[in-house]
């Protein structure tokens, strides 16, 4: 049987050729009935469009570039498979790097996509290293979990009101000594957690600042908490509030060696509902992954058809809400 065409479909199902590119191509503005009656023939056919010769037609390569900055905490895994099925959704294939947090490879993943040359880009940065020069390329780009008011379009996540919603839940709790748990000081998340206890009339000692050196690795996450227990002969805190989900988990592991109860003795609040919040019964702040990928695609898929001035930057932060699991749903007295 002879390879059918665009042309062949439009004449089996009575239409212009246009009005099946349209159908083929998602446009509104058709209608219900014409689209039922081209698909009906492209199934009956089988007939599957020429992406290399559509691509080479509009300029276009229906890829959309993601660089992600790690892919061993399960919250970019959730944010990757979010990416991939929203991209499905709307007709197009993803290039997808790692950066592993270092901005040379970052930039190397970005030529990458400008060789191959992406329609659209979304990037977790791994940091601000590279934003201004991404900023001058052609291709539109999204910046995705940070909000980035000055070079390019983002959708992030209000990290100053989710630890305010930890420090709250654990003032409410009955708490009067907090415990923090982080990769770095400089985060909006303990500035959220610090700043709803001063506003309760409570310090955070910075004692009680534990401090990890990598926010994903899980053996340097447990050393450095297990040196902290080492050398302290009782917890300063009756709670704590961990960057992620795994430092969470990896100190819910410590404490248990060391017989210190969850909740009672410490009572524990992780970040990004991941996976494991989920099975391990961790209390999390819970950002909404699907929401995020979604929006980030719609403001991207605007900039790829021209639909938003290019003056204009969008620059969209989500709420974040917490989920209360076991790890915290204890009352102090």
């Amino acid at each position: 049987m002879a390879k059918m065409t665009m042309k062949d479909i439009a004449k089996k199902a009575k239409v212009s050729q246009p009005t099946v590119s349209r159908v083929l191509n998602g446009h509104k503005g058709v209608s219900e009935e014409i689209v039922n009656s081209v698909m009906k023939v492209v199934e009956e056919v089988g007939y599957v469009p020429n992406k290399a010769a559509q691509a080479l037609k509009r300029s276009s390569t229906n890829i959309i570039g993601i660089s992600i900055r790690e892919i061993d905490n399960p919250y970019f895994v959730d944010i990757i498979d979010s990416l991939e099925l929203e991209a499905r959704k709307n007709g197009y294939n993803i290039l997808f790097h790692n950066s592993k947090y270092n901005p040379v490879t970052e930039w190397e993943n970005i030529q990458n996509f400008v060789s191959r040359q992406v329609d659209g880009i979304i990037i977790v940065p791994s940091s601000d290293f590279n934003l201004e020069r991404i900023s001058k390329l052609d291709i539109p780009t999204v910046v995705i979990t940070n909000n980035n008011k000055k070079m390019l379009d983002s959708v992030g996540l209000n990290h100053l009101q989710a630890g305010k919603l930890a420090g709250e839940s654990f003032i409410h709790s009955g708490h009067k000594t907090f415990g923090y748990i982080g990769a770095i000081r400089d985060d909006e998340k303990f500035y959220g957690f610090e700043s709803v206890l001063q506003e309760n009339g409570f310090t955070f000692d910075p004692k009680n600042f534990l401090l990890v050196e990598s926010s994903n690795d899980n053996i340097m996450i447990r050393r450095y908490i297990e040196k902290y227990l080492d050398k302290s002969e009782k917890l300063e805190f009756t709670c704590l509030f961990a960057e992620n989900d795994i430092m969470a988990l990896e100190f819910m592991k410590a404490a248990e060696k060391r017989q210190i109860r969850v909740p009672e003795d410490v009572s524990i609040i992780g970040f990004d509902d991941t996976y494991l919040a989920k099975i391990m019964e961790i209390s999390s702040i819970h950002q909404p992954i699907g929401e995020m990928v979604k929006t980030s695609f719609e403001i991207l898929l605007n900039r790829i058809n021209q639909e938003v001035p290019p003056t204009s930057l969008v620059n969209i932060m989500m709420e974040p809400t917490l989920i209360e699991r076991k790890s915290s749903k204890f009352r102090r007295r």
